[in-house]
């Protein structure tokens, strides 16, 4: 489960609960970050938060992690968010006035390091900002306090979720060249799919044939044990930057939400996988802000939004 922490006294590390030695913990920090001066974010505006990184003046011990090449790395860093939307292009300039709150986390492996952060004025290529930090999350592996009710997964930003994860592993060679895009409208079994590999890494357990079949038996029971009670889901073209001659990269996902139900034990499981989920994004191009998704548990008939 995840829970905050109150920011006016510094936490301390015996505040969490014994883990397993296998089990890695999340932390989710979350900073106000200020522009100085009337600003143009880059197409996605994750990268203002990942150069202050890079650069060692937000939480430089993670440098090297960001700057790790590692597939399913437990590294998420999030766009840049104005009233709780994530500011990223969708083909226009996005720009901000002078003095404009905005929001940005970055998530990680739990670290001591992390309780020095400090704020203050900083400096970008992509302009100054003030930053202070907001709020801390931490992700452990206690059980949720209950699986009553529905799953519901809302995409903050375009999810980028291949359909190739469907094929059983010994077909996945065969048309590991073939382009198929990714899918626009996601199964239940495709979500939490994607979420369980986040999950495996959290346990350092990545690219391997057996983790492959476990997911994909887990994607066809959750497909098959699931009953979709609403969703709004719909395509989403954004920009992720410039090809060598100057012409914009552009990338489909989807967004909205989808709310279901899974029956028997694999509920609890799935519920577990998407928490992983909310802390650490799904899909492709994590790593610049996309596929932040939302899990919560939500009573029966509770309206939609």
């Amino acid at each position: 489960m995840h829970r905050n922490l109150a920011l006016h006294a510094p936490p301390k590390c015996s505040y969490y609960p014994r883990l397993t030695c296998q089990f890695m913990q999340l932390m989710k920090m979350t900073f106000n970050v200020t522009p100085l001066h009337d600003v143009v974010l880059p197409p996605l505006s994750s990268k203002v938060l990942k150069y202050l990184v890079l650069s060692q003046q937000v939480l430089p011990f993670l440098e090297e992690l960001v700057r790790s090449k590692d597939k399913q790395k437990p590294l998420f860093i999030s766009n840049l968010a104005l009233d709780g939307k994530r500011l990223y292009s969708r083909g226009e300039p996005i720009t901000v006035k002078a003095k404009t709150r905005l929001t940005g986390s970055v998530t990680f492996p739990f670290s001591k390091e992390a309780f020095n952060v400090g704020g203050g004025r900083v400096k970008t290529v992509y302009g100054e900002y003030e930053i202070s930090l907001k709020e801390v999350s931490v992700l452990d592996e206690t059980p949720s306090t209950s699986t009553r009710g529905n799953l519901r997964v809302s995409f903050l930003t375009p999810a980028l979720l291949c359909s190739k994860i469907y094929l059983p592993p010994f077909l996945r060679e065969k048309y590991r060249r073939k382009k198929i895009g990714f899918s626009l409208i996601p199964t239940p079994g495709l979500v939490v799919a994607y979420g369980y590999r986040q999950y495996l890494a959290l346990l350092g357990k990545t690219d391997s044939y057996e983790n492959d079949i476990k997911t994909f038996k887990l994607l066809v029971m959750a497909n098959a044990l699931s009953r979709v009670v609403g969703y709004r889901l719909y395509p989403e073209t954004v920009v992720i930057g410039e090809d060598e001659k100057g012409r914009l990269r552009l990338t489909r996902g989807v967004k909205g939400w989808i709310e279901f139900d899974i029956v028997g034990k694999l509920k609890e499981s799935a519920a577990k996988y998407l928490e992983v989920a909310s802390f650490l994004g799904i899909g492709r191009s994590r790593g610049i802000g996309l596929g932040e998704v939302h899990f919560k548990m939500v009573e029966r008939g509770e309206n939609s939004h």
